[in-house]
């Protein structure tokens, strides 16, 4: 008991110290919040933050990331068109602003999923619907193009860079 009362804010400090290192992995950036409020980003290393005030509140990946899309359209025909594409996107750089806007545009990934995918559906919808069934199949890099030009504003406003889009499949239903 004499030892604790002794050494007792050696061990506090020695905690504290413990409590104030933080590790973000190579590929990652974190953003840290006081008390529910933004304050700073931490690089890849070891890094110190202020314990039990500051906190890790969320760890972007930037990383490219994909996802592979499957969706149908319609021509000016009426005809019916199925696509399989896969869409290779990042974060826009490593500046603060960027990573703030990556962190809290969208409440999880998931939503950030939800309207990436729906907004290069939308742009590939809205440009078929305007072609010919005869005609889609040799406008693939013109859609692409067309989408990229459409969503890239979007995606810059919510820290994103389309890296690429490709279109593997576009079949007809018989």
């Amino acid at each position: 008991m004499e030892f604790l009362t002794n050494y007792g804010w050696i061990i506090v400090v020695i905690l504290l110290g413990f409590l104030s290192l933080v590790t973000v992995n190579q590929g990652t950036i974190a953003v840290l919040t006081m008390f529910g409020k933004y304050r700073r980003i931490l690089r890849p290393g070891l890094n110190i933050k202020i314990p039990i005030l500051e906190q890790v509140f969320k760890t972007v990946s930037i990383q490219n990331r994909s996802v592979e899309l499957e969706f149908q359209a319609v021509t000016i025909d009426q005809a019916n068109v199925n696509f399989k594409s896969m869409l290779l996107y990042s974060v826009l750089n490593q500046d603060e602003e960027t990573i703030k806007n990556v962190a809290f545009k969208f409440i999880s990934d998931r939503d950030l999923m939800q309207a990436l995918i729906r907004t290069v559906e939308g742009s590939i919808r809205s440009y078929v619907a305007t072609k010919r069934q005869a005609e889609i199949l040799l406008l693939r890099r013109e859609i692409v193009e067309f989408v990229k030009e459409q969503i890239d504003i979007s995606l810059e406003d919510w820290g994103y860079h389309l890296q690429d889009l490709q279109i593997n499949d576009i079949t007809f239903d018989a």
